[in-house]
Parts: C-alpha cells; structure tokens; sequence
C-alpha cells in the first residue's frame, strides 16, 4: 500500500517520518535511507495489527488529498 508520508528534519540530526492516515506511524533514524526503512516496518505492524483487530484501513485516495490540502494550507 502506499499511504502519502511527511518527513521532517530533526533539529539536531536526522530525519521523522510519519503516515498521517495511520495514526501515530512514525519513525525517526539519522539517514533519510534509514528513517524510510524504519517507517516501512512500522508501517507494516501498524496494517498488520489493524487487520488483526479487524479495523479498516484508511483509504488511501482520501488520505492523499488530505496530505495535499495540509501542503497547500501551509505557509513559509
């Protein structure tokens, strides 16, 4: 599946990644390569435990357009 991500910079070093649609999945690492790997398996538990618990997964369709109206809603 490929949910809409938001990566942040962290003050020091390194890099936050989360999935807006999943609700608290998000990762931290000090490389972008290692951050995105960090977030694929948090990402994976996360779909993997929702299923488990029989919840539905956000769309992704809705979950794209919401990440684009925060882009666009943003100012610098």
């Amino acid at each position: 599946m490929k949910y809409p991500i938001v990566i942040y910079p962290c003050d020091g070093e390194g890099y936050v990644a989360e999935i807006p649609a999943l609700k608290g999945c998000i990762a931290q690492g000090e490389t972008l390569p290692e951050t995105l790997e960090e977030l694929e398996i948090v990402a994976n538990l996360w779909i993997e435990t929702a299923i488990k618990h029989g919840r539905t997964l956000p769309d992704i369709d809705n979950a794209i357009q919401r990440v684009k109206a925060l882009s666009h809603s943003g100012s610098c």
